[in-house]
């Protein structure tokens, strides 16, 4: 059977006037054409042999609006407009849109035609008063969710997930209701985000907004307008096929280093005047010496860091509250690290700010570094480049400096990989375990695996130094820092010659 010819573009009164035209001289080939309108998604425009008609096409129906010698293009959207109004409301538009038709036909006047069938004007929802009463828009969903769930995530993974979530609100989802979305809808989001970003990152938003439909599913399906659903259906008909692989990578010692030395070499990348600050250096520094949890190591306060008074000379002790620790992601347990004086040194070399109650600052006053200004450290040095204002970029001419010298990509919690296992190597796996506040570390042993017994909680500061087990920490921190600094010292005359 033959079907209507499909064209698209904006219409105007001239495609109406050439459909008539058409019409009239017989020249409607086939069954006919329907012209869509891409300034209202689901107006169609229909010429057939006998007669120019206005529909609006919806997921479950296609309405007439009227004859096309009646209603001009303004009308024809207009009626649209009302007619997805009702039916999102549960109102057949049928009678109204006659009486429209009609007026229209007898006046050509849109106001008396939209008087006559459209009498009454709705009164506008806040939206305030939609996310108490519904039926929710996809932007309502996507607020509410986040007040329910943001607080009950570490600050660091909430602002993650936030911009997961916040990914769906495209053109095509955000004014949408939550009862009109379909399985269509997320597969697009998904084939949306995963073009402009990554396969991992289309994953990471369809997962988010599961679990944003699933709670309006449990607990506002009402307000949410899914009552009428008998089951989840994004559950099963919508899928990513991606699976996270456990990252094992380790960066040797020297790439660590050589990051170290480029960093500080190219301060300045792209052309711009704007440098990596001392802040920025100093826990790049931190991290390759420490192996901390960038969370806790970016805040560290400077009230925390106090004299090993009973252990050797000039080293100190960075500590973290078990409430810092849980937030970077470990567990919650207060830890405290001993600090060799030539550590120490490198960092003060950094220190710009010693006014600043934190060690790391940032920019903003009484702000420490965010663990995300490592991350952007990373991508400058590896030739990323950046969006700017005015539509521009941020080119980096200098290249991928990680390609260009022989350093394989690594992340900031790599750094925990290489320094077990140089420790492991060492004979020191045990204090690296201690140095990297793990709970518990197996290590191989003749007699088959055993268990490290665990750090000993902080149950009160008279036990605090006892229970941190400094001298095991302390023996691991001088083989790995000594190492570094030598590391160091090769590449930076191998950068110098």
């Amino acid at each position: 059977m033959s079907t209507y010819t499909r064209e698209r573009g904006r219409l105007t009164a001239a495609d109406v006037k050439r459909a008539l035209a058409m019409v009239a001289s017989g020249k409607v080939q086939g069954r006919g054409i329907d012209h869509a309108d891409i300034a209202f998604p689901g107006l169609i425009l229909r010429t057939t042999p006998l007669a120019v008609t206005w529909y609006l096409k919806t997921r479950t129906k296609t309405l007439r609006l009227g004859d096309g010698g009646s209603l001009t293009v303004a009308a024809a959207r207009e009626a649209a407009t009302r007619a997805k109004l009702d039916l999102n409301s549960g109102i057949d538009p049928s009678v109204d849109l006659k009486v429209f038709a009609h007026a229209m036909a007898k006046t050509g006047d849109l106001a008396i035609a939209m008087d006559a069938a459209f009498p009454e004007v709705a009164e506008v929802q806040t939206d305030d008063e939609r996310r108490r009463r519904g039926p929710w828009q996809w932007k309502d969903l996507v607020e509410l969710y986040l007040e329910h769930k943001l607080p009950t995530h570490r600050p660091s993974w909430g602002k993650q997930f936030e911009r997961q979530l916040r990914r769906s609100l495209n053109d095509r989802l955000t004014n949408m209701r939550v009862a009109e979305v379909r399985s269509e809808d997320l597969l697009k989001l998904r084939d949306d985000v995963e073009k402009a970003r990554t396969h991992s990152a289309a994953a990471d938003t369809i997962e988010a907004v599961k679990a944003a439909l699933n709670w309006a599913f449990s607990f506002h399906s009402h307000r949410a307008g899914l009552s009428g659903n008998l089951y989840p259906w994004w559950r099963d008909k919508v899928q990513t096929g991606y699976k996270s692989k456990t990252r094992t990578h380790t960066p040797r010692l020297d790439e660590l280093v050589r990051t170290l030395v480029l960093a500080e070499r190219y301060r300045a990348l792209g052309g711009t005047n704007k440098e990596t600050s001392d802040a920025v250096l100093g826990a790049l520094w931190a991290v390759v010496l420490t192996g901390q949890r960038v969370g806790a190591l970016t805040g560290t306060r400077r009230e925390a860091i106090l004299p090993w008074r009973d252990g050797p000379v000039g080293w100190k002790i960075w500590n973290w509250s078990g409430e810092e620790m849980k937030k970077s992601g470990g567990h919650e347990v207060p830890h405290g690290l001993p600090m060799p004086p030539k550590a120490l040194a490198v960092i003060d070399r950094f220190d710009a700010e010693p006014e600043s109650r934190f060690l790391f600052p940032s920019g903003q006053p009484d702000k420490p570094l965010q663990a995300t200004a490592l991350t952007s450290l990373f991508a400058r040095l590896r030739g990323q480049e950046k969006a700017a204002k005015r539509n521009g970029v941020t080119l980096r001419p200098e290249g991928d400096l990680f390609a260009k010298f022989g350093i394989r990509p690594w992340v900031r919690h790599d750094v925990r990989r290489t320094l077990s296992t140089y420790l492991d190597l060492q004979g020191l796996g045990g204090s690296g375990s201690a140095i990297l506040a793990h709970r518990r570390q197996r290590i191989p042993d003749q007699g088959g695996p055993k268990l490290v017994p665990e750090l000993a909680e902080a149950i009160t500061l008279k036990h605090y130094i006892h229970g941190q087990r400094l001298e095991v920490k302390q023996r691991g921190m001088e083989s790995w820092v000594n190492a570094v600094l030598e590391a160091y010292e090769v590449e930076r005359t191998v950068f110098s010659a």
